[in-house]
């Protein structure tokens, strides 16, 4: 059953029938979310374009990534992982952030995390909803919207536009 938990060992059963962890689910929202910082701080993209990869890779990974730390398999079985990602990873495991996610996050205020998880928003499309028109935050896109800011905004078309209100519809 889809979004079924297993309260003893905090995993789920998703749409596919696949085991899948919260714990992964997390870290993979937090590489996105470094993701999103390294891009708006102009990280060099073809460094940057490594943690979604990441991302999808830990959060459909059939076990718990804290076992794989704990044994010290991180490196070998998500294919990807180095060892400065492996220690990106321990942190977020450890500690929920990262050095290289405080160190990129610089100035940009924090609150332009809540974007990251919308569908039709990527990285790019999130630096320039904050540098152009001022989004950093749920409560700033909504009022982005309906000040009519987004129509014709370059990346968002209609479609993507029903995504982004519908998800703030349930989210504010």
């Amino acid at each position: 059953m889809k979004g079924e938990k297993n309260l003893e060992d905090d995993s789920y059963t998703d749409a596919k029938g696949r085991t899948r962890w919260h714990e992964n689910d997390e870290i993979a929202l937090r590489l996105l979310e470094l993701h999103t910082f390294l891009i708006i701080a102009d990280y060099p993209e073809d460094h940057a374009s490594r943690y979604p990869r990441l991302s999808h890779a830990i959060s459909r990974f059939p076990e718990p990534v804290s076992d794989l730390i704990a044994q010290e398999r991180l490196i070998e079985e998500i294919g990807g992982v180095g060892e400065i990602i492996a220690e990106i990873i321990k942190e977020f495991v450890e500690t929920g952030t990262s050095g290289k996610l405080e160190e990129f996050a610089g100035d940009t205020p924090r609150t332009v995390v809540e974007l990251v998880p919308i569908p039709g928003l990527g990285a790019k499309t999130i630096k320039r909803l904050y540098e152009e028109v001022g989004v950093e935050s749920l409560v700033s896109l909504r009022a982005a919207i309906d000040e009519g800011k987004l129509k014709g905004f370059r990346g968002i078309g209609k479609k993507t536009l029903e995504k982004i209100e519908a998800y703030l519809d349930e989210a504010l």
